[in-house]
Order: C-alpha cells, then structure tokens, then sequence
C-alpha cells in the first residue's frame, strides 16, 4: 500500500465572493480583531460617559 501526500488545504477562516470581488482570509486576525475591539470599547465608554 503506497501513501499518497494530499495537497488538501485547510478550510479557510472568512471566504466572501460578491460580484468579481473573491476575498479569502485564512487565519483568524488576531491583532486587527483586537484593535477593533479596543476601538469600539473605548468609543463605547466615551459615548456613555456623555
């Protein structure tokens, strides 16, 4: 019995297919989603402290 090496990839993490827009993201942004985060929070606490 031979083994053959598969070329599958793994699955990736966002695919988004609009029109002729194909946008794929393998792993997760850890660092952007953090940013993000930090963003909508400190605005959040500023838009409550109003």
């Amino acid at each position: 019995m031979t083994s053959q090496a598969t070329n599958e990839q793994p699955l990736p993490f966002l695919e988004l297919r609009v029109g002729g827009l194909h946008l794929t993201v393998r792993h997760v942004p850890y660092r952007l989603l953090t940013l993000v985060a930090a963003l909508a929070g400190g605005g959040g606490a500023t838009w409550m402290l109003r």
